[in-house]
């Protein structure tokens, strides 16, 4: 007796999207836990992330896990091009706080303006929480806001306190 043509369709579909996730993860040298969702892209990590809040993002293992931050359990893996994607992203924010600290050793400081070598003035408290308000991370476990990127959509990395 034959399998019907949708039954060997189903399991062709199902052998190809392991055989695909299984390609996807070459840069862990440990097997990914079972039950963990690999992400693919960053809409997928975002989506992922939107639905377990209390998640954070870990650099470890060759790759990028998202654990629950109550009990470390792994919720989702980042696959090979999403990896490299969050790879470049660390790398940018490396290179300009690098050339924001060289910037900031060269220009100096001139305490007649207010410590602002470059003529502005000092901003006010008002104007500052003004702006944190409007540049607030979406992400409500973010602590790093200030600094984050996207403000909206993002997710947070423990290891290097950045909100992605």
């Amino acid at each position: 007796m034959l399998p019907s043509t949708l039954h060997v369709r189903s399991l062709l579909i199902l052998l190809l999207i392991s055989i695909s996730s299984a390609m996807s993860l070459t840069r862990y040298s440990k097997p990914v836990p079972s039950g963990a969702i690999v992400a693919e892209t960053r809409e997928q990590l975002n989506q992922i992330t939107f639905e377990n809040q209390y998640t954070l993002l870990h650099e470890e293992d060759g790759g990028y896990m998202l654990k629950h931050t109550e009990d470390g359990t792994v919720v989702a893996v980042a696959g090979d091009a999403l990896c490299a994607e969050l790879d470049k992203v660390f790398a940018d924010l490396d290179a300009r706080e690098a050339a924001e600290d060289n910037q900031e050793d060269q220009q100096g400081g001139d305490s007649s303006t207010g410590g602002y070598g470059n003529g502005e003035s000092r901003r006010t408290a008002n104007d500052i929480q003004a702006d944190d308000r409007l540049n607030a991370c979406a992400h409500r476990r973010c602590f790093n806001s200030v600094i984050c990127i996207t403000y909206r959509d993002c997710h947070i990395c423990s290891s290097r306190n950045v909100c992605i």
